[in-house]
């Protein structure tokens, strides 16, 4: 076989060499080309929206940017600033004249959507005689009276998700019906009574947070009804036993879940929405009887507050068991009015009812504790709550509302 010489074999190794360069060049750039081609692996951050179901940080600080409109048993309205210890009672109004001689009283419910601030065009004030005041909120004057039933007895009022509709439910009457914030027109009526006239007495009127339905117990009916908030035609319902008496209810802000209130056997249950299907029950424990109550943002828990004693009962939503109690101050008589989670949701707000002479107070609950946060005594005895933006607030302070006064009763 006949030898290269040196001269070949040096072109060999360069044209080797350069092939090498070139095919390395080439696994780069593929390799780029295929890099810039595939989906990027870089994690989207998502945040959440404020009924989402995620956990507030524990590094968070709290949202303390609002205040409280009081509405008394008498019709004395409050602005309350609920963060200072010194000068929490910014001002009154006496709204609505009612003789602490007769039953009648603003007692009852009165909600707006959980976390939210009141924005509505009218305050609708429940009187439990049957009547509903519409208040102008700028002026706090009777712009209008309604009336809903005729006997005196439970009424309460719930404003929609986009608080432009109220959701009113007259126990005594029967009488469940939607009213227009915008033209004060009633949507829809319907009576609820058995064939021989007997009211099924709705309890109480809750809004699913998609605005859908609304969630109504028939106390005496044993029902659980949901209704179109559309044209009331009911669409499901929960049928209890027999005297179990279906109370209160309160769905989460997620819109997944409700809970119910059973006056009768001193119980809570559980069931899914839309469709009310049974999830679990709760027993109180003896001697508690439980009234209303609110889930907590993330949906965890329920906070139960019972209308006999000064505390509010955690119910885990993942076992439907009782983890622990929240003692809240000694008033007398015991029992709460109303629980609710405040704008921002970092607080739950619980109305502790006490009495016309030694009057009831507020109490904030930090959310992430679970602990009490804010004490408010009042020297009235409250009715519900609306939490306002602090600009509202001090416009009516300003404008509207009396200076403080010491002593001050319904």
């Amino acid at each position: 076989m006949k030898k290269r010489s040196k001269l070949e074999r040096g072109m060999s190794y360069k044209i080797l060499l350069l092939v090498g360069i070139v095919v390395i060049l080439l696994i780069g750039i593929g390799a780029a080309y295929i890099m810039m081609k595939s989906p990027s692996t870089t994690t989207s951050i998502t945040t959440s929206s404020p009924s989402s179901s995620a956990t507030v940080s524990s590094s968070s600080a709290p949202n303390n940017n609002f205040y409280l409109l009081v509405f008394t048993q008498k019709g004395i309205v409050q602005a309350i600033n609920p963060f200072t210890q010194t000068s929490n009672f910014l001002g009154f109004q006496h709204v609505v004249n009612i003789s602490t001689s007769v039953p009648q009283q603003v007692y009852y419910w009165d909600e707006v959507p959980a976390g939210e601030m009141f924005n509505a065009s009218y305050i609708v004030i429940p009187v439990n005689n049957g009547s509903v005041y519409i208040i102008n909120p700028t002026t706090l004057k009777v712009v209008e009276t309604l009336s809903v039933g005729n006997s005196v007895g439970f009424i309460g009022v719930a404003y929609s998700p986009n608080q432009q509709y109220v959701a009113i439910a007259d126990g005594p009457s029967g009488v469940v019906e939607i009213i227009n914030l915008k033209n004060l027109q009633v949507v829809w009526k319907d009576t609820f009574v058995s064939p021989t006239g007997k009211t099924y007495y709705p309890c109480d009127v809750r809004w699913t947070p998609n605005g859908e339905y609304l969630i109504v117990p028939m106390r005496f009916n044993n029902t659980v009804d949901l209704i179109s908030a559309s044209n009331g035609s009911v669409v499901k319902m929960v049928v209890a036993s027999l005297g179990s008496q279906p109370y209160m209810v309160s769905p989460n802000m997620q819109g997944t879940m409700v809970a119910v209130e059973y006056a009768g056997n001193d119980s809570v249950g559980f069931y899914s929405l839309p469709n009310l299907q049974y999830m679990g029950m709760v027993q109180m424990p003896s001697g508690i009887t439980p009234q209303r109550g609110v889930f907590t943002p993330n949906g965890q828990y329920y906070l139960e507050a019972p209308a006999n004693k000064n505390e509010v009962v955690v119910i885990s939503t993942s076992n439907f068991q009782i983890t622990q109690t929240i003692s809240l101050p000694s008033i007398n008589p015991q029992g709460l009015a109303d629980i609710g989670i405040t704008p921002g949701e970092s607080y739950a707000y619980v109305v502790m009812h006490g009495s016309v002479s030694s009057g009831g107070m507020i109490v904030l609950i930090n959310l992430q504790t679970l602990s009490v946060a804010y004490e408010v005594p009042l020297t009235t005895a409250p009715a519900f709550i609306l939490p306002v933006s602090v600009s509202t607030a001090t416009y009516l302070v300003d404008n509207v509302l009396l200076p403080p006064i010491t002593g001050l009763h319904c």
